[in-house]
């Protein structure tokens, strides 16, 4: 695993002391990191600046969850994925509007590539290789913006396999099959660039609408295999790494002012404050999550930062600067626990349908027929919160290559027993007041225990919150797609601080 400079515990050190010098050389020394990574992964989409600024928000507040303070990048990238993908799960769950309000919505999509073209001045094979980035398929942007990192000299491997959640092997294989479509993104670039145009190509792209898809990068690929004008143009490509070695970052400092979303920033006169002035309030102070034997990063959900509406990305990253490191002269006030949102919105009574017209009169009347009740709408199959858990954790083990967990009864009753003694006498860790850990519970209950472990979290009631603290690149994430581990039990209770959640990892002894 890469380790950050020797200097870096000692930095880490004062930070988590509160020495504004020390924040702040970590937020000037990262962020044109994390902006790189998330805005190639988001492809520049307006939420870019946001997802930032959450990400430096929780590494700065989250330091005492950091175990090994030489490795701050690792950890700091762990975060800045989870924050995307975070913002992934919010986008899907988004209503989409209505057709009139998608015409309105319209408009230039974004587009991260040409910003690196822009910004750093790319020509030649450099900037075919980043045209040929919109030629990926979609689900391949996340590993697209730590290996370029990696390919620039910022990420190693390792990095970037504990940032996707991906064994060294199974990264290796993904990493491959990802630099195989950029190869092929980037004859489909020379293609359609060649001047004269090739005329065998016109037709294969006379009903294309100028958007790179995959469809149409095997289209065009396909095209350039046959062609013999068009094969021509998989010759004399540099290697992409070669390309990338040594790139520089995009520094936000100077970066376009389009990237700030004025409409969602809250207006005030200026940046600076003329005063020192506490941070407000968060709706709920979120515990973070602990792992099976050690705090994790970033876990939890603090506040949203208070954003100030200034013109440009410089005023942008001066006010997240100013928010983040302004010494605080009192303590922050006690946040009431959070509300539990409801598991799914009651279905609509159906509505039953009009009586039937008359019929005509006839000589002789005919009877009319009974009319029908409605048959009710079936009710959809709604998932309880450790359910539901389960499902997620199940979900990403299946991507590792791991079995899924089975429920175990026995495993179950245990989280259930700690999560309610943890509530009952206000307490929050894995050993009981009475030095009992998880092993003794889950033996307590008759479940032959061999390999054990245990993820914490206290605040959220939400499974995928819960789902998207422990997949923070450390050891939350290890106990869940550790392959190892056969059965799984989860409480869910909720307390006055928030809803308590435990998951049990256990194998039978062999």
């Amino acid at each position: 695993m890469h380790r950050d400079s020797t200097s870096m515990p000692e930095l880490v050190g004062a930070a988590r002391t509160g020495d504004a010098g020390a924040r702040e050389r970590l937020a000037a020394d990262y962020l044109p990191l994390v902006y790189n990574v998330v805005g190639r992964a988001l492809d520049g989409h307006a939420d870019v600046d946001d997802v930032v600024q959450e990400t430096m928000f929780h590494a700065l507040e989250g330091l005492d969850g950091l175990r090994e303070p030489s490795r701050f990048r690792s950890w700091l990238i762990a975060i800045a994925m989870n924050q995307i993908r975070r913002r992934w799960r919010t986008q899907q769950h988004t209503v989409l509007p209505g057709p009139d309000g998608l015409a309105e919505a319209a408009g230039p999509e974004p587009d991260f590539a040409d910003l690196t073209i822009l910004r750093l001045g790319l020509s030649g094979q450099r900037r075919e290789v980043a045209e040929a980035t919109r030629w990926l398929d979609p689900d391949d942007r996340e590993l697209l913006a730590l290996w370029w990192q990696e390919a620039a000299g910022e990420l190693t491997r390792a990095e970037l396999a504990e940032a996707m959640g991906l064994a060294p092997a199974h990264a290796a294989v993904r990493v491959q099959r990802m630099k195989t479509q950029l190869e092929t993104g980037r004859t489909v670039v020379r293609a359609l660039a060649a001047r004269p145009p090739c005329a065998g190509l016109a037709p294969v792209v006379a009903k294309w609408d100028g958007r790179p898809a995959p469809v149409w990068r095997k289209r065009i690929a396909r095209h350039t295999r046959d062609c013999r004008i068009c094969s021509g143009h998989r010759h004399g490509l540099v290697p992409a790494e070669g390309l990338l070695a040594g790139l520089a970052l995009i520094v936000p400092l100077y970066g376009a002012a389009s990237l700030v979303r004025p409409d969602r920033l809250a207006p005030v006169a200026a940046v600076t404050p003329p005063a020192p002035a506490p941070m407000p309030a968060p709706a709920a102070t979120p515990t973070p999550s602990v792992g099976a034997r050690h705090a994790g990063p970033g876990a939890g959900t603090p506040s949203k930062l208070r954003r100030y509406a200034v013109p440009g990305a410089l005023a942008a990253v001066l006010g997240l600067l100013v928010l983040l490191l302004w010494p605080d002269p009192g303590s922050r006030p006690q946040a009431a626990p959070p509300s539990s949102p409801s598991a799914s919105a009651p279905l609509a009574a159906p509505t039953p349908s009009s009586p039937p017209s008359p019929s005509p009169t006839r000589a002789s009347p005919t009877p009319t027929p009974a009319r029908k009740s409605p048959r009710p709408t079936p009710k959809p199959t709604v998932l309880t919160p450790d359910q539901r858990l389960v499902q997620l954790v199940n979900a990403r083990r299946r991507t590792a290559g791991c079995a899924p967990l089975r429920t175990d009864a026995r495993l179950t009753r245990a989280a259930v027993r700690h999560a309610r003694d943890m509530v009952n006498r206000h307490y929050y860790d894995h050993a009981n007041p009475e030095g009992q850990h998880a092993d003794a519970r889950i033996r307590a209950t008759g479940y032959p225990v061999g390999a054990w472990a245990e993820n914490l979290d206290r605040g959220s009631a939400d499974a995928a919150s819960v789902f998207g603290d422990w997949m923070d690149g450390s050891i939350h994430q290890r106990n869940m797609l550790d392959c190892g581990y056969r059965d799984t039990g989860v409480a869910a209770v909720p307390g006055p601080d928030g809803t308590v959640w435990v998951q049990d990892f256990a194998g039978p002894m062999s």
